[in-house]
């Protein structure tokens, strides 16, 4: 096994705020830019989003992995993730994105697609 096997995944908690009454828009904005950007990003070592909109309908969360705090600054540098960004801020109030660490999950996993 390479070093690069042996870490964990690095993990971001984005939040994103969206403007007043667009939830819906901002929704499928970044659905859509997900699946635009999936081969690209994932040469850059990007690995998965798991998407959740918030029950107050304020916002979106999203949990994206990479391979590395590396792999995320390369995709970061990319002209195409800075067009997502800039096409990204008329729908938004605020984006919050913080590093974490997995520690543990305890229960059962369900995957959920409506």
């Amino acid at each position: 096994m390479t070093n690069q096997q042996n870490q964990s995944p690095y993990i971001l908690i984005n939040r994103f705020t969206a403007i007043q009454g667009g939830i819906d828009a901002l929704s499928v904005f970044q659905l859509t830019e997900m699946q635009d950007l999936r081969d690209e990003a994932t040469e850059h070592g990007w690995l998965s989003n798991e998407v959740y909109r918030s029950q107050d309908g304020a916002g979106l969360i999203v949990i994206t992995r990479f391979l590395s705090e590396e792999a995320k600054n390369s995709w970061g540098r990319t002209e195409r993730f800075r067009r997502h960004v800039e096409d990204l801020e008329p729908l938004v109030q605020n984006v919050t994105s913080i590093p974490v660490t997995f520690l543990a999950a305890h229960g059962q996993s369900v995957m959920i697609q409506e």
